[in-house]
């Protein structure tokens, strides 16, 4: 018998030694090599099309024994095209798998599988280290219906031409074959949205659409469509753009205006506050010009999905023009050149404190003070155009609320950074300043946007 110093026997302390030599891998095989947990397999999948070529990814999670294999078939009426197979490494028998989470790309080209067009499933297999199914491990299975369209939309032109002004909008009518997420008029670099609905054939989409200040005769216009697959189509248009010289305007700027209009704007940049009121002022004229910018930006994102308008816009009753669109602002102070801007609307001038006509029937968008143009409201007519009315010393108007034409929307005013009681008019088409004039024009507006209108009902 085995003795210890004291006499005592030592051989219960060899079998208690020898049963935890023998159960805690017993404990630690069936924990962990023997888990009966699959792999947790999610695919990147926004939409159900797949189109010429698409790229995918998997994510596989294993926290326990770690992942063996990764294998992604596409199934087509009963045969299967394989995407990809990966092996990953293992750390050893007592490790199990060094990978637990894992992303995979995988790309797939319909035509290069030899694929047509229509329905299909991909199935993504993945499995761990587990010693289970006979040491092949837990097998974890995703599938998902997809549909495979290889081919773009077509486009057709129903509107036959586009007369259009540097600064000013246009309007285009056009079919599109299929149900697209995405189709409208590309202006140089700029997309503006189409939308369906308005007639009573829903493959036809009509978009509002803009030339910009800058943009003149060398701009490029065409259709474009993206399906829900990602295939993109485009089509010529036939249009004209006439170039426009803007004005140049010189605005002297006094002591006066500066100790009366710049303290209301250090709440904008308290860091200056009781400083240099010229720096205050070309803080506000450049970096609060570029802030209010990006908020109508923001505010003209989204828009009722119908027009909401109806005939020419009215302007202001009675009233003289102070300063033109796109008048290009050089300001001088002291004699000295310190700063240039574009003013992107027309201001006009009537007695103080005027009523304010909602130019046409629309849907109030914005209301508040939005810096340099002070109490401000902005009316959303559908499909992408807006009227700013600004410099208000009063609001009579709400967010959400519909307004008709005509429709007091407020008072004249010299609040934000206007030098006089005037209204800061102006037109957005999708976010972009366009010249308020040729909405103001009956024979525009028939020309370019009723007649087509008309024709595209018969």
């Amino acid at each position: 018998m085995l003795l210890n110093r004291k006499g005592r026997s030592i051989k219960p302390i060899l079998v208690v030694i020898l049963v935890l030599l023998v159960s805690i891998p017993a404990v630690w095989l069936t924990i962990i090599r023997m888990e009966g947990t699959a792999p947790a397999l999610e695919l990147g999948l926004e939409s159900s099309f797949i189109g010429a070529s698409r790229t995918l990814t998997v994510t596989v999670d294993d926290t326990g024994s770690g992942i063996r294999k990764v294998w992604m078939g596409l199934l087509v009426d009963e045969n299967e095209k394989e995407i990809l197979q990966r092996s990953f490494p293992s750390g050893g028998f007592f490790a199990g798998g060094k990978e637990k989470s894992v992303q995979i790309k995988a790309t797939i080209s319909p035509k290069e599988l030899g694929l047509e067009d229509g329905n299909a499933v991909i199935r993504i297999v993945a499995w761990d280290f587990s010693l289970r199914q006979w040491t092949k491990g837990n097998r974890g299975v995703l599938e998902k219906e997809i549909q495979i369209d290889t081919r773009p939309p077509s486009i057709e032109m129903i509107s036959r031409s586009h007369n259009l002004n540097q600064g000013g909008s246009g309007m285009a009518l056009y079919r599109i074959s299929e149900d697209c997420p995405k189709s409208g008029v590309t202006v140089g670099e700029r997309f503006y949205p189409g939308y369906g609905g308005y007639f009573s054939d829903p493959t036809i989409h009509m978009a509002f659409f803009a030339l910009d200040y800058t943009q003149g005769k060398e701009t490029r216009l065409a259709v474009t469509a993206e399906d829900f697959a990602g295939n993109q189509a485009s089509a010529g248009m036939v249009y004209h753009i006439n170039n426009r010289t803007f004005r140049k305007d010189a605005i002297n700027l006094s002591d006066n205006f500066f100790n009366t209009k710049m303290p209301d704007f250090e709440r904008y940049f308290p860091e200056m506050a009781g400083g240099n009121r010229l720096d205050l002022f070309l803080k506000v004229n450049r970096e609060l010009r570029r802030r209010d910018n990006q908020a109508f930006t923001q505010i003209t994102a989204q828009s009722e999905k119908k027009i909401l308008w109806d005939g020419p816009f009215i302007r202001l009753p009675a009233s003289a023009n102070r300063a033109r669109f796109a008048d290009h602002r050089t300001y001088f102070y002291g004699g000295k050149v310190i700063d240039r801007q574009v003013h992107m609307g027309i201001d006009l001038a009537s007695t103080a404190h005027s009523p304010i006509p909602a130019a046409n029937g629309g849907k109030v968008a914005f209301t508040g003070d939005q810096g340099i143009y002070g109490n401000t409201v902005v009316l959303d007519h559908g499909f992408g155009l807006f009227s700013l009315y600004a410099h208000l010393s009063r609001i009579d108007v709400a967010e959400g609320q519909m307004v008709e034409k005509g429709q007091t929307v407020g008072k004249t005013g010299m609040t934000g950074m206007a030098g006089g009681d005037h209204l800061h008019y102006g037109i957005l088409v999708h976010q972009t300043f366009v010249n308020p004039v040729e909405w103001w024009d009956e024979s525009w507006i028939k020309n370019n946007i009723s007649a087509k209108m008309n024709d595209a009902e018969h």
